[in-house]
C-alpha cells in the first residue's frame, strides 16, 4: 500500500461472471462451523481503503457504532495510520486462508474471516472482515469489518 487517495482499493477487479450455483451451494454451510472451502477468487479480493477511512476508522460517522474508538483503543489504529491495518486484512484474505463462516443472502455469498491483526501499540486482536461475492459476479469485495470483542 502506498497510502494514496482515500478512494484507493487493494486488489483487482478481475473477470466478472457468475459463480456456478453448485459451487455457491457447496460453500454455504449450515451453522458456520467447520468451513473447509476457500473463498473463490480470493487472490482478486477487493479491500476498499475508503471502507476503513470513511467508515470504520471515522469517529464522526454515526453509522460506525464506536468502531473507530474500538480500533484506536484496541490496536492503536486511526485514519492517519490505517495502511497497516488494511494491509494485514487484505494479505490474510488473499493468502488462501479459509473463512470461519460462509452464508448466502439475497445479495450474494458472504465469507466471514477472523483475522489476527497486530497494531502499532503492539497488541494483537482479531478483526472480523466480511467479504461478499455479489450475485452474478465472481470477485469478492469487503463489505464490513470490526474489531472482535473490543
Amino acid at each position: 500500500m502506498n497510502g494514496t487517495s482515500s478512494g484507493e482499493v487493494v486488489g483487482t477487479a478481475g473477470t466478472q461472471g457468475s459463480l456456478e450455483q453448485s459451487s455457491v451451494e457447496a460453500m454455504a454451510n449450515e451453522n458456520g462451523a467447520n468451513v473447509s472451502t476457500s473463498m473463490p477468487n480470493a487472490e482478486k479480493a477487493v479491500t476498499p481503503r475508503e471502507k476503513f477511512i470513511n467508515y470504520s476508522l471515522n469517529p464522526d460517522n454515526p453509522n460506525a457504532r464506536g468502531k473507530a474508538e474500538a480500533y484506536e483503543k484496541g490496536l492503536g489504529y486511526t485514519r492517519e495510520n490505517a495502511d497497516g491495518l488494511i494491509s494485514q486484512v487484505h494479505n490474510y484474505v488473499t493468502s488462501d486462508n479459509k473463512p470461519y463462516e460462509v452464508s448466502q443472502s439475497e445479495y450474494g455469498t458472504k465469507f466471514k474471516f477472523r483475522i489476527p491483526v497486530t497494531g502499532p501499540n503492539g497488541k494483537t486482536k482479531n478483526v472480523i472482515a466480511v467479504y461478499q461475492i455479489d450475485s452474478g459476479q465472481s470477485v469478492p469485495r469487503m463489505i464490513t469489518n470490526y474489531l472482535e470483542g473490543r
